[in-house]
């Protein structure tokens, strides 16, 4: 395990092959793989794609992986945080993206694909907590931020689970695998308020939606009832019983009038 980074090695070649498979990329698909460690799926990808980008952070294991795969065709080792990495400026929906994402940063690595055009089907693997708040629904405890964010951009579907004694040294977490399919069209037609709201509602998301919301967005109580109940929403409901298109219609209504 890399604990400078948050990255755990993933050793089962079982577990490699279901996730690669579940990526279903064709021969011709540009393949963008996200913090490979020591290869273990890369060994299963490069060769079965005719541009393989594999971008990994750590100086001693990029340096490995070049010399194993820096000199077969198509396959480019990039040593970046995918971060702070500039994606490249490919066609919508041009390139497939896999990897097992550092539990630390998997939340900031999705966000930032998430608004990137360039992809069209991601499979990646993140602790299983934070793959059921991903894939959350409306009235669930993980339901949030984080899954309104995936679910406005992205088809979310669970595939399977991981157990620890996958990877070495074993995590004390289970790790899931997920599939994401960019929507071509986002469910949301305002971002910056649909996202402001998101914050100011589960902000204080004990607290009712009233409350919540007119505390976060500093607006008069007045206001933030008026649209509520223009919505038909209960004033006194809390955040997570709204539906993704509940708050993009209520998002609208609160700043745009």
């Amino acid at each position: 395990m890399r604990q400078r980074w948050g990255q755990n090695f993933l050793t089962d070649d079982g577990v490699c092959r279901r996730i690669v498979a579940a990526l279903e990329a064709e021969p011709e698909t540009p393949i963008i793989e996200i913090g490979p460690g020591r290869g273990a799926l890369t060994k299963h990808l490069a060769g079965a794609s005719v541009t393989l980008t594999v971008v990994e952070l750590d100086r001693e294991l990029a340096h490995r992986l070049t010399e194993r795969w820096g000199m077969e065709p198509g396959v480019s080792v990039v040593e970046a945080d995918f971060l702070k990495w500039p994606l490249p400026e490919v066609p919508a929906g041009n390139v497939k993206v896999i990897g097992n994402l550092p539990y630390s940063a998997a939340n900031a690595i999705l966000r930032k694909l998430l608004d990137w055009t360039g992809w069209s089907e991601a499979v990646v693997m993140t602790q299983k907590e934070v793959a059921r708040r991903i894939t959350a629904a409306p009235g669930s405890h993980e339901y949030g931020i984080l899954s309104l964010a995936v679910q406005a951009k992205a088809e979310a579907a669970r595939l399977f689970d991981v157990r620890p004694g996958a990877f070495s040294p074993p995590p004390q977490v289970t790790s899931t695998v997920l599939r994401l399919r960019r929507r071509t069209v986002p469910r949301v037609r305002d971002e910056a308020a649909f996202f402001r709201t998101l914050h100011a509602a589960f902000g204080q998301r004990r607290k009712t939606l009233l409350n919540s919301l007119s505390h976060g967005l500093e607006m008069e109580k007045e206001k933030v009832e008026a649209a509520l109940r223009e919505q038909g929403l209960d004033p006194g409901a809390r955040a997570e019983t709204l539906t993704l298109e509940a708050f993009d219609a209520l998002s609208l209504k609160l700043f745009q009038g």
